[in-house]
């Protein structure tokens, strides 16, 4: 099968975090499993470019990657050569899977997939909810911006291109579900990102790149720094647990803009828990081995989460994990019992929990055994590639029947 992915960044661009991570997985199992799976994209990261050739493939663990420059307006990922090359190449695919909305590069091959008659199937990343449409930003104007934006082009164009999409991409029921607001004609399917599982030599303690256990036990927080991750209830929940007990730190990985940095900073500092978190930036792949296996627990409070890979990542290194219900991947943390999901939004009700579980060393060792079943078994990128694979070929028997 000739298989193109249409996606507005990709590898390098590691600053978007789970969506990159999740597009490499999944377009390099499908070229594992034998297809010949290709992917068009732009250049940008961040407010930079990747220094990289533009319009020329690049091969990357076993797909070709083509990255287009990206043009004003670089916030819409605008691309004219991107739209060339869909124009001209698209009848050499059998199926093409569109990564995001709101962004051209969606709207255009959207397009020219209808115009061609190829059939396409969109991956909305979560972005089709309430919470997603009305996030608010650092900036009142920006925040007005985005939800008008957003609004716009779901009536204009947005639900158009879904309505006649062949498939629709969810990653998980709860995502499914909040995107049930658009009502979108279009039958789509759940199938779930997967992980790479660690060999089991990359299973150990004994790393010197990052000291973050030291003599006390380690939660972890490592995602994108933004508001709609709970950062500032997990702080606030330290923060009363600290009260009680002193055996233990948090780590907080990850970036986000200058703005919302130092506003955690400035809570971290009035609370007087500069001595208990440490945030400690942007996290390299060999470095987030050696945090992960660091850490005693793993905890994301997301208000928002479509799916989490970063989850499904500490999971497949043994770590049991607390995450809040809004977390796409509640249901296999449930069902496998590989960690707590907690529905409470208060942090005075939250941190009791967590404090039975660093209490817990049996509990959190059999938490963390589950999590990693659960990822060989129901999460690796090669049933995932399959059940996808399955879903395509599902969509090209029924095509224009």
């Amino acid at each position: 099968m000739k298989i193109l992915h249409v996606i507005p960044s990709f590898a390098p661009a590691w600053q978007y975090g789970g969506p990159i991570i999740a597009s490499l997985g999944l377009t390099t199992a499908l070229a594992k499993r034998g297809h010949h799976v290709e992917v068009f994209t732009t250049n940008k990261d961040g407010k930079g470019v990747i220094p990289i050739q533009t319009s020329t493939p690049v091969s990357m663990q076993g797909i070709d990657v083509t990255y287009f420059k990206v043009q004003f307006p670089r916030w819409y990922y605008f691309s004219f050569a991107l739209s060339a090359a869909l124009k001209n190449e698209l009848r050499n695919f059998d199926i093409v899977h569109i990564h995001s909305v709101y962004l051209w590069p969606t709207t255009i091959a959207s397009y020219w997939c209808r115009k061609l008659k190829v059939p396409y199937v969109v991956r909305p990343l979560g972005m089709l909810d309430s919470t997603n449409v009305e996030k608010k930003y650092e900036h009142t104007i920006a925040s007005l911006f985005s939800k008008i934006k957003k609004n716009t082009y779901m009536k204009m164009i947005g639900k158009y291109d879904l309505d006649n999409a062949a498939g629709i991409h969810y990653t998980s029921q709860y995502e499914r579900d909040l995107s049930s607001k658009w009502s979108i004609s279009t039958k789509g399917t759940v199938i779930p990102l997967g992980v790479g599982i660690p060999k089991p030599n990359i299973l150990s303690k004994n790393h010197d790149s990052i000291d973050v256990s030291g003599n006390l036990k380690t939660i972890l927080f490592l995602s994108r720094l933004d508001p709609i991750k709970g950062i500032e209830i997990l702080i606030e929940t330290v923060n009363i647990l600290y009260r009680t007990r002193q055996d233990f730190k948090l780590i907080i990985g990850g970036a986000g803009t200058p703005e919302y940095e130092l506003k955690l900073h400035k809570i971290i500092q009035k609370k007087g828990l500069d001595d208990v978190i440490s945030m400690i930036g942007n996290v390299g792949q060999q470095d987030k081995n050696s945090i992960f296996e660091n850490a005693d627990l793993f905890v994301l409070l997301s208000h928002h989460e479509n799916f989490g890979i970063v989850v499904a990542e500490a999971m497949a290194r043994q770590l049991p994990v607390v995450i809040s219900n809004n977390v796409g991947i509640k249901n296999y943390v449930e069902d496998y019992g590989a960690g707590l999901v907690i529905s409470e939004k208060k942090p005075q009700l939250i941190a009791p929990k967590i404090s039975r579980l660093l209490d817990d060393y049996n509990l959190r060792s059999k938490m963390g055994d589950k999590g990693k079943y659960l990822c060989e078994n129901e999460l690796s990128w090669d049933k995932i590639a399959e059940d996808t694979e399955n879903y395509y070929e599902f969509i090209l028997s029924e095509f224009d029947k």
